[in-house]
């Protein structure tokens, strides 16, 4: 679950600092096409053929475009920072404080959205979420918890049965014996009988009798046998504690069920709303293409005016500043529906696999498969690989 969290989270930030990145180029446009309009203006100035007042038009327009340059790049440059902040464990290298990270992969709309049912999305994710593994796991071990404690109320019987033998070995004690004591000592009771393995009663063992090797056959051949066989019927009677602990785990294997099913039940929820969302999303970036299709169309047509004399450098700049505009809205739709198709991954379990990223890989700390990011295609604007002692663009060009 922890490597579904991770995934989720470096791809944002990838897609995050795509769109920082593709900002910064939409305004660095806008704001050259204002300084070009600007510089126009003033020559035609010179000459009397333009009113002054175009000029001091296009010098506020290019001071608003500077500004939004400025906060889109300085935007870009906190995504860097964040995705620096991601992949490495400091930032205290100057080298990699002031290098620049270029997303070597662009955002793209596939042609056609594959047609995937609901309910077999749902089934995916039912399958493959982790949080729904670990609760039938927790499921599983409250069951078999229930069911132990459940026995402790029946009655239990015990059989058992043992067997042992003792072995005497060594030389008796002569002080011991009855026959050598007072009798006044032999009264007390504590004295032995003479031993019938040395029946002169001298201490002194017979041969062989008395040996370790004696003592040990003793042990064997039943000549002092301790046995036994026999049960224990255990018959609980208003056993107050087992009952409560029983009744405790059926409740909490109720409760796990209740669980169980609540996260089912927002794993759907959550299945549909992402799809949902891709969807709605799709439809944002057809409309943000349209808008800019549109955008460009009006200025082209408007710039054409302006070479005829037909219209004003002013007009000229506002079609210029609704195409940024609406270059601006479509690079956010399109960063907009690459995080819904991954929350549409994450919802349904497939985020780790569909990125490409194998467990195997990662326990070997070997990287032998490459990620592979579906509905995206690689920049064309700039190279993936510079060259040894190269610098990147300063500006992403176009």
């Amino acid at each position: 679950m922890q490597i579904t969290t991770t995934a989720d989270q470096i791809e944002n930030l990838y897609w995050n600092l795509e769109f920082a990145y593709e900002n910064v180029r939409v305004q660095q446009e806008a704001l050259a096409f204002a300084q070009k309009t600007l510089s126009d203006n003033q020559k035609q100035v010179q000459i009397g053929s333009l009113a002054p007042i175009e000029v001091v038009r296009a010098q506020n327009t290019v001071a608003a475009d500077q500004q939004s340059l400025v906060q889109a790049q300085t935007n870009l440059d906190l995504q860097e920072l964040l995705m620096k902040n991601a992949l490495s464990r400091t930032l205290q290298d100057p080298q990699l404080a002031n290098a620049e990270v270029i997303p070597t992969t662009t955002m793209a709309l596939p042609q056609q959205e594959p047609i995937t049912p609901t309910e077999d999305l749902v089934n995916q994710a039912l399958q493959h979420r982790p949080e729904l593994v670990e609760s039938r796991i927790d499921l599983r071990n409250r069951e078999i918890s229930s069911k132990a404690l459940k026995n402790a109320l029946l009655p239990s019987l015990d059989l058992f049965a043992y067997y042992g033998g003792s072995g005497l070995a060594g030389t008796q004690n002569p002080a011991n014996l009855c026959v050598n004591q007072n009798p006044a000592q032999q009264a007390s009771g504590f004295c032995a009988g003479p031993n019938p393995a040395n029946p002169g009663g001298n201490g002194i063992p017979v041969a062989g009798s008395q040996s370790y090797a004696g003592s040990l056959n003793q042990l064997v051949n039943s000549t002092a046998p301790d046995k036994g066989l026999g049960f224990t019927l255990n018959i609980p009677i208003r056993n107050r504690q087992a009952q409560a602990l029983q009744i405790r785990s059926q409740l909490e294997y109720r409760q796990a069920e209740m669980r169980l099913q609540q996260i089912e039940n927002q794993i759907r929820i959550e299945v549909r709303n992402a799809q949902f969302s891709v969807t709605q999303n799709r439809a944002a970036v057809q409309a943000s293409q349209a808008a800019v299709a549109l955008a460009k169309q009006s200025l082209d047509a408007e710039q054409k005016k302006f070479n005829l004399g037909a219209s004003t450098s002013t007009l000229v700049l506002q079609n210029q500043s609704a195409l940024a505009t609406a270059e601006s809205n479509l690079v956010s739709a399109q960063a907009a529906y690459e995080k819904a198709q991954i929350e549409l991954d994450r919802a349904t379990g497939l985020l780790v696999e569909h990125a490409g990223i194998e467990m195997d890989d990662a326990e070997k700390g070997v990287v032998t498969h490459m990620p592979k990011i579906p509905y995206v295609a690689p920049r064309s604007d700039t190279p993936s690989v510079m060259p040894q002692g190269a610098q990147p663009p300063a500006q992403p060009q176009q």
